[in-house]
């Protein structure tokens, strides 16, 4: 537990604290501005808040950086630290006269507040389990109505770290696994039956039966094209069907190129010229004919024939070797057909319909498998909704468990406090993990804080929380009565080696025994004029007061009252 604080800057060094009640308490007309509140945030600070530095800063600005000593006693042993404001990221570790030895980082040091506090919660660590019930004021832990919540977090996360304050989180987290490993969300796919794809299956099975007799009949019909035996598939059958088209192609282009070719070689002029002794039989019949033009005309004709000749030549050596070239691409689809086994007067037209027919039953048969395989997942599906749902339900189980438990235990305080005499607050965890918090046909400022102290007493003795801190804001507002017989629990507590700590004023105002008990359990006594750091830079002119009227007065104003009374 806390031992000890002390710093250089207090006007007065706190007691040593004790298990269960430590009061630091305020003047009797409960003046504002003397340190009550900010005594409470350097006890989170000690704790290993991270409040204190933000929240003090006008005393950073008046009284400079500072640096906060304090022991903690376990088993016997005392430990000792330190943390400063100027570096408060650390803690140090420290002799006993505070001399630092070395220094851990604040998530090490609240690790080891959690192991000393012999916390065996899991999923949790030591500031999720003290900061929501260190209730001071502007910490963000302050809202009565919703004791469970601390300022923006959500109330299924509050929820949650209740769960594992009561050691009764598995079976949420079994579920957050779940739900986070299998992710199902809403599909047009889960929207449609089993039923609907088993017959979508059928169908398709009879479509292939069909098909597959078709196919038969093809390759009965025409015994060389049963491809299924030569174990062609339905692209291989597209594939030799577009080389038969592309032969068809090749034959009838290499047919046009031969008919060009012969009917150019057949244009080919004559070689034997016609000779000048031809015409001398002319003569005999035309003597006055002239050879010599008939010579002329015929070296004309010889000319023409030569321009006729180079013309035709080249013709042909274009036709000739496009010819080679389809012969080559005919002897490559032929090759490809007989390496297939597929006989070359099998038709396109066969192959095209194999291939089609093959094909469709392909296709089938694959929407086939997807169908068996969403069917498979909608079962999947299925098996998987089953799972969350029973772990849906062991959630809500332990919620249930976890609420009536809580209820139990703040129906027993209540009692205590209120002698049974009045309504006990009520906790409602709801299976989407939000809560509801309420006293029932009580809803007055009084009960709603008295209320708030009887959860966190819950918790205090249902949970491994070592610790819980009440500002004055909260334990004023609970009527007198209530709040004496709350101090007999607070006190109560340190039976369990656990403490609570308590901002309080205006003891004097209170019942006689309520003084007895808060002048008792003081630690730390502060006024106007004996403020936590000797001043209040908020007060100007300030007129020291006195401290809380000594006990003897309290038992004087006892008697008075009794007195009072019989009279």
């Amino acid at each position: 537990m806390l031992k000890r604080i002390t710093c250089e800057k207090f006007k007065t060094q706190p007691e040593d604290f004790r298990p269960g009640l430590n009061v630091i308490l305020g003047s009797s007309d409960g003046s504002n501005a003397i340190g009550k509140s900010t005594f409470l945030l350097i006890l989170d600070f000690v704790f290993g808040g991270d409040n204190y530095p933000k929240s003090a800063k006008d005393v950073i600005t008046h009284l400079d950086h500072h640096t906060i000593n304090f022991i903690f006693e376990f088993d016997g042993f005392s430990y000792f630290f330190s943390r400063s404001t100027s570096r408060p990221s650390v803690v140090n570790r420290c002799d006993s006269q505070f001399h630092v030895i070395e220094e851990m980082s604040v998530p090490n040091y609240r690790k080891w507040l959690f192991h000393e506090y012999r916390i065996l919660l899991r999923g949790i660590t030591f500031d999720e389990i003290v900061e929501r019930f260190f209730r001071i004021y502007g910490h963000g832990s302050h809202n009565e109505h919703k004791p469970l919540q601390s300022e923006r977090e959500s109330m299924a996360t509050a929820v949650e770290y209740l769960m594992k304050l009561l050691d009764k989180f598995e079976a949420i987290q079994n579920l957050k696994t779940a739900e986070e490993s299998y992710g199902i969300k809403p599909s047009k796919q889960a929207e449609r039956s089993i039923s609907d794809i088993t017959a979508d299956i059928g169908e398709n099975k009879d479509k292939i039966e069909s098909l597959e007799k078709r196919r038969e009949r093809l390759c009965r019909q025409n015994e060389e094209a049963n491809l299924r035996a030569l174990g062609i598939d339905p692209q291989q059958a597209e594939r030799l069907a577009e080389i038969k088209s592309e032969l068809g192609k090749l034959s009838r282009r290499k047919s046009r190129l031969i008919s060009q070719l012969n009917a150019v070689r057949n244009n080919m002029p004559g070689n034997d010229g016609v000779l000048k002794k031809d015409f001398s039989a002319l003569l005999h019949f035309f003597p006055d004919a002239k050879i010599d033009a008939f010579t002329d005309v015929e070296a004309f004709h010889a000319k023409i024939n030569g321009f006729l000749r180079a013309d035709i030549e080249e013709e042909i050596a274009r036709l000739t070797p496009q010819i080679e070239y389809i012969d080559a691409d005919i002897a490559n689809y032929e090759k490809q057909i007989e390496g297939s086994g597929v006989a070359k007067s099998l038709s396109q037209s066969i192959l095209t319909q194999y291939a089609r027919v093959s094909r469709e039953i392909e296709k089938l048969v694959e929407e086939n498998e997807a169908l068996q395989g969403e069917m498979e997942q909608m079962e999947k599906r299925k098996e998987i909704e089953h799972l969350l749902a029973n772990l849906r339900k062991r959630q809500e189980e332990a919620l249930a468990a976890a609420q009536d438990e809580v209820n139990a235990e703040m129906q027993r305080i209540n009692d205590i406090i209120t002698g049974g005499d009045r309504t006990a607050p009520e906790l409602t965890l709801k299976p989407d993990k939000t809560f509801e918090f309420e006293t029932p046909d009580d809803k007055s400022e009084g009960t709603a804080f008295k209320s708030l102290v009887v959860y966190d007493l819950s918790m205090l003795a249902l949970t491994p929380l070592p610790v819980l801190i009440h500002d004055s804001s909260i334990v004023k507002r609970i009527e007198d009565a209530d709040f004496e017989q709350i101090l007999g629990l607070y006190q109560k507590s340190g039976e369990s080696g656990k403490q609570v700590f308590i901002a309080f004023d205006k003891a004097d105002t209170y019942t006689p025994n309520t003084y007895k008990i808060v002048d008792k359990a003081s630690v730390l006594r502060l006024s106007v004029g004996n403020e936590l750091f000797g001043m209040s830079w908020s007060r100007q002119n300030a007129v020291p007061e006195t401290e809380p009227i000594p006990r003897a007065d309290a038992e004087d104003k006892a008697k008075t009252e009794q007195r009072n009374d019989k009279e």
